[in-house]
């Protein structure tokens, strides 16, 4: 749901971004849950098509990496330790986004480094951050989520694209 929400408010803005989805379970081929599909469609995306997929090498060729949970995230650093840094969870970058305030970097990417690198401590995000996956919940459970991951994705879109811009005006 993630990858489809954050790939839409990307477009909507403008922002050609190759945004893509992998897990870390080895349970790769199978098809978004109903539910999820449903919700999807609900918030006028199509999920239909997905397939879900294990995280491989090219997937780590990236600018950011939106874990869901700190376990995710820790399991993407234990593949490559140079990413600690373009590691958040949603809510986690969200909230660092919205607190940053304007600065000196060039690109989003320059910009999401920076901000991975003044993180306190060790660990990704918070516990609270976290978002639970809703797989064999009820459809208000998919609908709860898809909500709040629209809600920080907003956020993180609409910084990526500021900083994407130059600031005198291109």
């Amino acid at each position: 749901m993630a990858a489809a929400i954050l790939g839409s408010r990307l477009a909507d803005a403008g922002v050609a971004a190759t945004v893509a989805s992998a897990g870390t379970l080895g349970w790769g081929g199978r098809p978004a849950t109903a539910h999820a599909v449903a919700v999807m469609e609900e918030m006028g995306l199509d999920l239909s098509s997905h397939r879900s997929r294990r995280i491989d090498a090219a997937d780590l060729d990236v600018d950011l990496v939106l874990a869901m949970t700190r376990d995710h995230a820790g399991a993407v650093i234990g593949r490559d330790e140079s990413l600690r840094s373009s590691v958040f969870l949603p809510s986690e970058l969200a909230r660092l986004l919205a607190g940053a305030g304007p600065d000196e970097a060039t690109s989003a990417a320059v910009r999401i480094r920076m901000l991975g690198e003044q993180r306190e401590g060790s660990l990704i995000g918070r516990a609270a951050e976290e978002v639970a996956d809703p797989a064999g919940e009820p459809i208000d459970v998919y609908r709860r989520t898809g909500r709040r991951l629209d809600r920080e994705l907003r956020i993180i879109a609409t910084a990526l694209v500021a900083y994407g811009r130059d600031p005198r005006g291109g």
